[in-house]
């Protein structure tokens, strides 16, 4: 069985390095498939890497057809970005032997349900969150302008006719399928598979644990007892920043030698534009941008960590990656509840998910007391959160997806 895996994000991006690579991985070994893979990849990842990564896809059986991410003019390359993907969907399905599309979020999601309604193959809408909600409410499609209107108008009535015709589609939060059910579609095509973790990579041996934790703190000038607070990943509009410093000067408060160490690719002026005017010394922040490869390490530093987004609808539908990669590394999490699943993951992983029902300093207090008061050898995040937030959790969901879809009889029908 064949399948044409169609993909805006980079195979070369970190993304696609920890949420692509391994299902396509595991599903062609576990799941008897062959991938056809079309993604889009910018010019300095392919630069730093794209050559050795396609050499290793080749050996690994996966055939993949990179086209360069266009960026210029900022609307137009995406049209034609769009086009683009579609003539080369085209082309593979011409080819034949495709069995079955398989689209990552809304804009691959509209090349597969158009090359559906020309070729009849069956697709997956792998949808992730609600995107177009969520560029309205971070403000890169603003309400105030007219364009934007029409842009978020358009995405909504190809949402809706994407949901109609997929044959199947997989949403990251059982709070997503819940408002989809609410919406008349049918629970039995809808699948969850929240974004999970490679616990094999984000793992470090006690004795290990202990001595790269030193070594890093030293690094980072970090005194041996300090309390560490973290925040991993990109920032950006979707994030609360201001209001995550905010958490940190009341941690502050209560500790003295609290310190805040920020593992991201963002320009240290994007940080210290919310530092100083939340008021607190630079001498307790420490930045830093970390490769994935050397992230584990890295993590062993922290004593705790936070995730504080932007509220809005399509939060509904989110599932941050770093929450399963911290909890991995036995590091609970602060996050707001109206995120996802946030509510059932805390009482699924006692000590793992630290609730904030509002961004209120008086709460953040009462949750920085509980942090602070945490013991020393609780029972591990890593085991509690490793049936929910793995790698194998949500393969075996993309299998039982697969196995549905391509059963000889159903293939056969066609």
């Amino acid at each position: 069985m064949r399948v044409l895996y169609l993909t805006y994000d980079g195979l070369s991006d970190p993304l696609g390095g920890s949420q692509i690579l391994p299902y396509l991985r595991g599903l062609q070994r576990e799941a008897g498939v062959r991938f056809a893979i079309v993604s889009f990849e910018k010019a300095e990842r392919w630069q730093s890497g794209g050559q050795a990564l396609r050499a290793e896809l080749e050996a690994e059986g996966l055939a993949w057809y990179p086209l360069r991410f266009s960026r210029r003019p900022p609307l137009l390359s995406k049209v034609y970005d769009l086009w683009r993907m579609h003539t080369a969907g085209a082309q593979l399905l011409q080819k034949g032997n495709i069995n079955l599309l398989h689209a990552r979020s809304y804009v691959a999601g509209w090349v597969a349900h158009r090359l559906h309604q020309r070729y009849g193959v069956p697709w997956i809408f792998d949808m992730r969150g609600f995107w177009a909600d969520e560029r309205r409410e971070t403000q890169a499609w603003p309400p105030s302008s007219p364009l934007h209107q029409v842009l978020y108008r358009l995405w909504k009535r190809r949402e809706k006719a994407m949901l109609a015709s997929a044959a199947h589609i997989i949403v990251l939060t059982e709070a997503a399928k819940a408002y989809l059910v609410e919406r008349g579609l049918s629970p039995d095509r809808i699948t969850v598979i929240p974004c999970v973790a490679d616990y094999g990579h984000f793992f470090l041996p006690a004795d290990l644990y202990a001595v790269e934790r030193q070594r890093r703190r030293t690094e980072l000038d970090l005194p041996p007892e300090a309390y560490v607070l973290g925040y991993v990943g990109s920032i950006g509009p979707l994030y609360e920043v201001r209001e995550m410093l905010r958490f940190f000067r009341v941690l502050r408060g209560l500790r003295e030698d609290a310190y805040m160490v920020f593992y991201t690719p963002a320009p240290p002026e994007a940080i210290f534009r919310y530092w100083d005017e939340v008021g607190l010394p630079r001498s307790a922040l420490r930045l830093r941008f970390v490769p994935r490869s050397e992230l584990p390490s890295y993590l062993s530093v922290l004593d705790s960590s936070i995730i504080f987004c932007r509220p809005g609808f399509s939060r509904i539908g989110s599932s941050p990656t770093r929450i399963a990669e911290l909890l991995a590394m036995n590091i609970p999490v602060v996050v707001q509840t109206d995120l996802g699943d946030n509510p059932t993951l805390a009482a699924q992983i006692p000590g793992g998910l630290y609730l904030c029902e509002h961004f209120d300093e008086a709460e953040y207090a009462q949750v920085a007391q509980r942090l602070l008061e945490k013991k020393p050898g609780a029972p591990s995040l890593r085991e509690a959160s490793a049936p929910f937030l793995s790698l194998p959790v949500g393969l075996e969901r993309y299998k039982g997806v697969y196995v549905r879809l391509l059963s000889p009889a159903r293939v056969l029908t066609k």
